[in-house]
């Protein structure tokens, strides 16, 4: 997770988002379902209400969703760009 001094920003539309980490100059695109699944963990939505919201706005199962989830905020963490205010995943 980024430090305090860290700023992250970002930037969304119906089709997808822009994140950045303004401190170590990267960037990420998101599609329409890393938008969302970015705008949750900012709000600091837990695993299951994010997952219930794949569910619901994608139609997809509960499975993928989960997956999806974990491996979205590896991404993110890989190129520091997860949000401080997310909370720590679910065992």
């Amino acid at each position: 997770m980024p430090s305090g001094s860290e700023r992250i920003r970002s930037t969304h539309t119906g089709d997808g988002g822009i994140v950045m980490n303004i401190d170590k100059g990267k960037m990420f695109s998101l599609n329409a379902s890393g938008s969302a699944i970015f705008q949750l963990l900012e709000k600091g939505f837990d695993d299951e209400t994010i997952i219930g919201e794949l569910v619901r706005g994608f139609e997809i199962e509960p499975e993928i969703a989960r997956r999806d989830l974990a491996d979205f905020r590896e991404a993110l963490k890989s190129h520091s760009l997860f949000p401080e205010t997310a909370p720590a995943p679910l065992d």
